[in-house]
């Protein structure tokens, strides 16, 4: 009975609910309905942004030009998806802004680059109004400055904006002094206006930073060349693979160096180390062959090209390089077929197509 008289109060509150009571309870629905989506937003962004990384990662040299945009553009359609469900991640905003910047180094009319420069400068605008004193968004605006300027054609304009993008970098220098690329950027501003003192303190505190930044140590190496200070360039260049050895440029700088000053058993072994670093290094491989090819190696400098025509199949020059080793060793039913496919390259290359004539006859 009691069970009974509970069960019809309940119904009798239900029934006597007013117009307004239902009004709170829809609001109420309506408010958890909203707080349950927007809890699911950062989910939503952050998986649009993974959707935009894997459309990048398919972008590949080999790829026809209509493939790469399309890759491109879905990746731009996400990150655009990303930013709208979360317009306060800068990290979103931002890989949209570099995909608008490389679009804009890729166009091929003005108002193409000019519509995406002005896109990169849209997202990037937006960054510094949610975190102003963020270097790398200072940065990014002064590559915008830069890039305007290249397209510029008024004089005075184009100064303008290149004192923009100078007084970002310095901006950016300062207010991360604890960055080494910064440092070097800033360094390298001062070294393309000649103040070798300057950019050096910008280098040797980016080296304080991180004595692992290759390009500082390329910088300093290159200013002891312009004021004739040899022995200086070449301490730099050895502390800069002593730092790093297997940085792949570091190797070929030094082995360089060796190279021009009759070290020419050092050089080679440093070609050696930087082929074998980064095996589809097109300058590794191209100083090893040359060095063979002095050495009078010539096995190894048929190796050393054949690599090489692997890595830019559409180098004729490379080919011929592997054909005069082969000729070398007397493989010259070898050589012929290397000389075909230079002649594929290049048919109409007069020098080519005499060379392979000669060695058929003298093969015949």
């Amino acid at each position: 009975m009691a069970e009974q008289n509970i069960q019809e109060n309940k119904i009798i509150n239900w029934q006597a609910l007013s117009y307004l009571d239902w009004l709170k309870i829809a609001a109420i629905l309506a408010a958890a309905v909203f707080l349950l989506y927007r809890c699911f937003l950062p989910f939503r962004a952050e998986y649009a942004f993974r959707e935009a990384h894997g459309f990048e990662a398919q972008l590949r040299p080999q790829l026809s030009p209509a493939q790469r945009e399309r890759f491109t553009q879905g990746a731009i359609e996400k990150y655009q998806k990303a930013r709208r469900l979360a317009p306060w991640e800068t990290y979103y905003l931002t890989s949209l802004g570099r995909i608008y910047e490389n679009k804009a180094q890729e166009a091929a009319h003005y108002e193409e680059k000019m519509s995406f420069i002005r896109k990169a400068e849209e997202i990037y605008d937006w960054c510094l109004h949610i975190s102003p004193t963020n270097p790398w968004y200072v940065m990014r605006k002064g590559e915008i400055y830069r890039r305007y300027a290249e397209l510029e054609t008024d004089m005075t304009v184009r100064q303008q904006l290149i004192r923009q993008y100078e007084e970002k970098v310095l901006a950016a220098a300062e207010l991360d002094q604890n960055n080494a690329i910064f440092q070097v950027i800033a360094g390298n501003l001062y070294l393309s206006k000649g103040d070798f003192a300057v950019a050096k303190e910008y280098f040797a505190h980016s080296l304080v930073i991180d004595d692992r930044t290759s390009e500082a140590y390329l910088r300093l190496a290159d200013i002891a060349v312009r004021e004739n200070r040899p022995q200086e360039q070449r301490e730099i260049a050895e502390t800069w693979l002593e730092k790093i050895p297997t940085d792949v440029n570091a190797n070929l700088y030094l082995g360089q160096l060796y190279d021009n000053t009759g070290r020419g058993a050092e050089a080679l072994q440093l070609y050696k180390d930087a082929a074998q670093i980064d095996k589809n290094s097109e300058m590794a491989f191209r100083l090893l062959g040359n060095a063979f090819h002095r050495a009078g190696e010539w096995r190894n400098m048929e190796i050393a090209y054949n690599r090489l025509t692997m890595i830019k199949p559409d180098s004729a020059e490379y080919y011929l390089y592997k054909a005069q080793a082969q000729i070398r060793q007397n493989k010259l039913r070898e050589a012929i077929a290397t000389l075909e496919n230079a002649l594929t390259i290049n048919p109409n290359d007069a020098n080519i197509r005499n060379n392979l004539n000669a060695l058929k006859a003298q093969v015949q």
